[in-house]
């Protein structure tokens, strides 16, 4: 026969409680419960060492890019020079002795000052050109279906520090063989 078990000394279970709601009264276990939380820290962990992977093969984080303003480079030419380009913004500079659409008769600098507008800046560019053309254009040319052009700076090149003005001849027929530039001996002058 077996003994008798004992009340009251510690060795047996709680009684069990009542449940309330019809749902159990313990905790489910911490394993379980760490489940949800776990997951989405292992995907933050993944994510974070991806987005370090990717920036260290690309070079790391970037400065923000710093954009300068480049004036046209029509603004480089010389007198003397020919070239083609649309609206002279964008140049390729030509032996005169081929085909181009214009030839720079002059340049010169407008001077320092704060942004005076464009019709002043375009005033001071074509009033500029027409008192040298005259200098520099063969007379023999002079009806000749040519017209004159002023290249300027706009406000964006102003800021930017250019000044210059080109001054070009164009043919209003297509473009032009040869230069217009006056014969070396009509620029010497005879002493009495």
């Amino acid at each position: 026969m077996a003994a008798p078990a004992r009340v009251n000394t510690g060795a047996e279970p709680d009684p069990a409680e009542p449940y309330l709601d019809g749902e159990p009264d313990y905790e489910l276990p911490a394993q379980r419960r760490m489940g949800w939380l776990g997951i989405a820290v292992l995907i933050i962990a993944v994510l974070a060492v991806a987005a370090a992977a990717y920036a260290l093969i690309n070079g790391g984080i970037k400065p923000k890019t710093k954009l300068t303003y480049q004036p046209a480079a029509v603004f480089n030419l010389q007198a003397g020079q020919c070239f083609d380009g649309q609206n002279g913004l964008g140049v390729t500079v030509l032996p005169c002795a081929s085909p181009h659409e214009a030839e720079v008769f002059a340049t010169f600098l407008l001077p320092e000052a704060t942004w005076p507008g464009e019709d002043t800046v375009q005033a001071a560019a074509q009033a500029g050109c027409g008192s040298r053309l005259s200098g520099y254009m063969n007379p023999q040319l002079a009806k000749t279906a040519l017209s004159q052009e002023a290249i300027y700076p706009d406000e964006a090149t102003w800021a930017s520090g250019v000044r210059t003005v080109v001054c070009d001849v164009r043919s209003d027929n297509g473009p032009l063989t040869g230069s217009v530039r006056q014969p070396e001996s009509a620029n010497v002058s005879t002493a009495p």
